[in-house]
């Protein structure tokens, strides 16, 4: 009778414990729960070379259709030789706007992207270009080749297709955002946080590259540094709750297809970032660019 009674009590002790939540699991919640409040959607885009390529479509290489009184971006590099800068990429809000859930982009107009691929500029340089006008594409005009663009910066031209999903901050951008008065536990919570991404749902696809989510940095954190450059001459007006203020609006990673190559630096990336405000106002006008490779 004993052990038939000590049985029951360990089984029901077993089966109590079992499902009592572990401070593990509640620390989990905790963390899923915060990365709720982080992410958010991300806009991702690969190259589509099954259909032809109309002038107005979001595209990669060709030639950009461009407002009538628009002109092919040139600018003085830095041991003084002008050069027409070399088109990557144009992308129409139009075609954007089903993927932006947020709703936190024009939804007419188009972006471009020129670059200068020899010289490659890392950072903030008028050698890195990424343009906005609200013209609506079927105002905008193809427009020819500047004659002193060499022939191998006449990239091959390919469609674009895009995608959506949410985003995750990866450690730089958690960090910053975490604030460093909590940096006693963030590289704990990061270590958690990070082996359970992909079962949370925050996969990052392989792409050509994205606009808005969080940015799949190489190096170190660039919402910081945008903030310290914007500030100046006045440093001490600089706080990190200001540099949170920065957030990614377009990612291009390196090329690797049959008809076009390009690695910028090792296999680097190209970043543009601009002020949670101004994006909200539409102003374009202060975009700040970052190049980081391995």
């Amino acid at each position: 009778m004993d052990d038939t009674k000590n049985f029951w009590q360990r089984l029901f002790k077993r089966h109590r414990n079992d499902n009592r939540p572990s401070a593990g699991s509640d620390k989990e919640r905790a963390l899923r729960e915060l990365l709720e409040t982080l992410a958010c959607n991300g806009i991702f885009f690969d190259f589509d070379k099954t259909s032809q390529v109309s002038p107005w479509q979001s595209k990669f290489g060709g030639r950009p259709a461009l407002p009538p009184k628009w002109k092919w971006p040139h600018y003085t590099d830095e041991y003084g030789n002008e050069t027409a800068l070399p088109f990557l990429l144009q992308i129409n809000c139009e075609e954007l706007a089903p993927y932006d859930t947020d709703n936190r982009l024009p939804h007419e107009g188009m972006f471009y992207l020129f670059y200068d691929l020899i010289n490659q500029p890392w950072l903030n340089s008028k050698g890195a270009k990424l343009l906005y006008t609200p013209t609506p594409a079927a105002e905008l005009t193809p427009t020819e080749y500047p004659d002193q663009l060499a022939e191998a910066q006449r990239l091959y031209e390919m469609g674009l297709r895009f995608g959506n999903q949410p985003s995750a901050p990866g450690w730089d951008d958690y960090y910053s955002l975490m604030g460093y008065d909590q940096n006693t536990y963030a590289y704990t919570d990061w270590d958690l946080i990070e082996k359970r991404l992909e079962s949370w749902g925050y996969t990052h696809p392989e792409s050509a590259g994205q606009m808005l989510g969080y940015a799949q940095l190489i190096q170190n954190g660039i919402a910081e540094v945008c903030e310290s450059r914007a500030r100046g001459d006045k440093p001490e007006s600089y706080t990190t709750e200001s540099a949170r203020e920065w957030v990614l609006l377009l990612q291009l990673n390196c090329i690797e297809e049959p008809e076009v190559d390009i690695s910028f630096g090792d296999c680097g990336s190209l970043y543009f970032y601009i002020r949670r405000h101004d994006l909200e106002r539409g102003d374009f006008g202060q975009i700040q660019f970052e190049m980081q490779c391995y």
